[in-house]
C-alpha cells in the first residue's frame, strides 16, 4: 500500500523543500531606508542579485538534536580580520533571485525575492515548524547578509556617494547569506518567508519499509503536541512583564528578606530593555533597571532609585502593559488587601482557626481559674504584707527577665559577629570566583592579571576590579580598531557590536554593515 510524504513539487528533488523569502525591500530613493540605515536601489540590486544563487540559508537551534529552531545569524566573531558566525547552521541554499511587487502588511512593495531549498531530510523539524507557521498565517522573519565583492579585488563594500549612517546605498557587493530569524528582530520588517511548498506525492515501494518504521516509532512515542518555538514580540508584552516582575521581586527580596514586598511595572521600554518598577505603598517608590531574557535565564541589571518623572535620554516611548492583570497573576497565592496588608490563603486561615479554637478552650478553662483568683486577690488585698509579697515576687520576675534579655543580647551579638565573618568570607569567595571565572576569560596578560590580583582581589575590592576590567577591555577593543570587517548584517542583535566599532576613531566605512 502506498504511503505519502511531503516533498517539493518542483522537479520532485528528493530531500529538498522549496521555500521563498523576501530578502529585502527596494526603495525609491535614499530618503527611504531600513532600521540600519540601508537604502537598496534597484539598478544596483539588479547588478548584484546574481550572487544570491548558491548562498547559504542559515539559522540556529536550541538543542543538539535540532528539534527547536531559535536564533538567526549566529555568534559573530572577528578572526584575522574576517567575520565568522560560529554557531549558525546551514540548512539550505538559494537557487534563484528575482525582483517583484509583493504585498506585506497590506502594503505593496518592490522587493528582491530569493527562492531556496531546505534540506528536509536533515532538518525535518525546521521544515515542520516553517510549514506550521506558513499554514497558520504567522510571519517568519529573516535577515540578509552582504560582503565585499572580492572577485573584483574589493576589500570593503562600495557605497554610492560613500558611507553614511542613514540612506547609504550599497553599489558593489555580494549577497553572502540569509538567516531565518526566530526570536530575533530584523532590521527590515518586510524580510519575510512568503512561500513554502506544501505538495505531497506517493512513496514508491522501495521507500515503504522506511516510512512504516518511522510511522511505527511515532505511534509508540504517542506524540500529543509537536515541538514548537514561541517568539517573544510586541504581542506578548504582558507575558514579558510577568517574567520581569517576578525576577525584580526576587532581586529586591535580597535587600528586604524579612519584609513582604511586591513591586510591579510602571513603565516598560522594550527597545532599550529598560523598566521602571514601583511598589504599592504610600508614598510610592520608583526604581529603574534593565532586563534580559535569554533561554531559561532572566537577568536583572543594577537597580537604582529614580523619580516618577524619569524618561530615557533618547525619548524612547514606553509600551503599556496590563499591570492589574499581572498583579492578579503574581499575587494569586500571595495577596494584599486594600489596606496594603497581606491576605491569607486557605491553609493559613485553617491554621489560625485551629489556634483560635485552642485559645477558646483555654479561655473557658481560665474563667474558673479567674474566679478562684479573684478570691485570692481579695485575700491578698486584705493585708499589706500579702501585697508587698506580690511586689517582691514581681521584682524577682523582672530580674529574671532582665537576665534572660541580657543572654539573648549576648547571643545576638555573637550571631552578628558570625554573620560579619561569613559576609567577609562570601565577599572574598565572590571576588576570587569572579577573578577565576570571568577576568581570566578576557585574555589579559600575566602582568595585568597579577596587577589586578594585587590591587583589587587581595583588597576585596570587587567594584574596583570590574571597573579596571572594563578599562582594560575598552583598551583591547580600541586595539582591534585596525581590524576592518566588511559584512552588512540585517539583524539588530549583531548590529550593536558593529555600531560600537563604527563609533571608534577609525573610519566607519572600513567595517561591515549588519542588518
Amino acid at each position: 500500500m502506498g504511503r505519502i510524504i511531503e516533498i517539493s513539487k518542483k522537479d520532485s528533488l528528493a530531500g529538498r523543500t522549496q521555500v521563498s523569502f523576501i530578502l529585502h525591500t527596494i526603495y525609491n530613493n535614499d530618503s527611504e531606508f531600513n532600521k540600519n540605515g540601508i537604502s537598496w536601489e534597484q539598478p544596483y540590486v539588479e547588478q548584484n542579485m546574481n550572487t544570491v544563487i548558491g548562498m547559504p540559508l542559515v539559522t540556529q537551534f536550541l538543542d543538539d538534536e535540532k528539534t527547536t529552531p531559535f536564533g538567526g545569524h549566529g555568534e559573530l566573531n572577528v578572526i584575522d580580520g574576517d567575520i565568522t558566525f560560529d554557531d549558525s547552521i546551514v540548512v539550505g541554499s538559494f537557487i534563484n533571485a528575482r525582483i517583484d511587487k509583493v504585498e506585506v502588511n497590506n502594503q505593496k512593495i518592490n522587493a528582491l525575492i530569493g527562492d531556496a531549498v531546505i534540506y528536509d531530510q536533515r532538518f525535518p523539524y525546521l521544515v515542520e515548524y516553517l510549514r506550521d507557521e506558513y499554514e497558520n498565517n504567522r510571519p517568519v522573519e529573516s535577515s540578509i547578509e552582504i560582503c565585499a565583492k572580492k572577485a573584483e579585488g574589493n576589500t570593503q563594500i562600495v557605497y554610492a556617494d560613500g558611507y553614511k549612517p542613514q540612506g547609504r546605498i550599497p553599489e558593489s557587493y555580494d549577497y553572502s547569506g540569509h538567516a531565518i530569524l526566530i526570536g530575533q528582530t530584523p532590521s527590515d520588517d518586510s524580510a519575510l518567508m512568503i512561500e513554502l511548498n506544501n505538495s505531497k506525492i506517493e512513496v514508491n515501494s522501495n521507500q515503504e519499509d522506511e516510512v512504516n518504521n518511522t510511522l511505527s516509532k511515532q505511534i509508540k512515542e504517542k506524540v500529543i503536541v509537536k515541538s514548537k518555538s514561541f517568539e517573544i514580540n510586541e504581542l506578548s508584552y504582558d507575558d514579558i512583564s510577568i517574567i520581569i516582575t517576578r525576577a525584580f521581586n526576587s532581586a529586591i527580596s535580597v535587600l528586604e528578606p524579612d519584609e513582604y514586598t511586591y513591586y510591579s511595572i510602571y513603565k516598560l521600554y522594550p527597545q532599550s530593555q529598560t523598566v521602571i518598577m514601583t511598589d504599592w505603598g504610600t508614598p510610592q517608590e520608583f526604581y529603574k533597571t534593565t532586563y534580559n531574557i535569554s533561554n531559561n535565564n532572566v537577568t536583572i541589571g543594577d537597580i537604582v532609585e529614580v523619580e516618577m518623572t524619569w524618561t530615557p535620554t533618547n525619548d524612547e516611548q514606553a509600551v503599556e502593559v496590563n499591570s492589574s492583570l499581572i498583579k492578579d497573576i503574581l499575587t494569586k497565592n500571595n495577596k494584599k488587601d486594600k489596606g496594603g496588608n497581606k491576605e491569607m490563603d486557605e491553609k493559613q486561615i485553617a491554621e489560625i482557626n485551629a489556634k483560635l479554637d485552642d485559645l477558646t478552650k483555654k479561655l473557658t478553662d481560665s474563667d474558673s481559674k479567674i474566679a478562684e483568683s479573684e478570691t485570692k486577690i481579695n485575700e491578698l488585698n486584705s493585708t499589706i504584707e500579702e501585697l508587698n509579697s506580690t511586689v517582691v515576687e514581681a521584682n524577682k520576675t523582672i530580674e529574671a527577665k532582665t537576665t534572660e534579655l541580657n543572654s539573648v543580647n549576648e547571643e545576638l551579638n555573637s550571631l552578628k559577629a558570625f554573620k560579619e565573618e561569613k559576609d567577609l568570607e562570601a565577599k572574598t569567595a565572590e571576588i576570587n570566583t569572579y577573578f577565576e571565572t570571568e577576568i581570566k576569560k578576557n585574555g589579559f596578560s600575566e602582568v595585568e592579571l597579577n596587577s589586578l590580583k594585587t590591587e583589587y582581589v587581595e583588597k576585596n575590592d570587587l567594584e574596583g576590579l570590574k571597573a579596571k576590567e572594563q578599562e582594560l577591555c575598552v583598551k583591547k577593543i580600541k586595539e582591534l580598531n585596525a581590524v576592518k570587517a566588511n559584512v552588512e548584517l540585517n539583524s539588530q542583535n549583531n548590529n550593536d557590536l558593529f555600531m560600537a566599532i563604527h563609533n571608534t576613531e577609525k573610519s566607519e566605512e572600513d567595517y561591515s554593515d549588519l542588518f
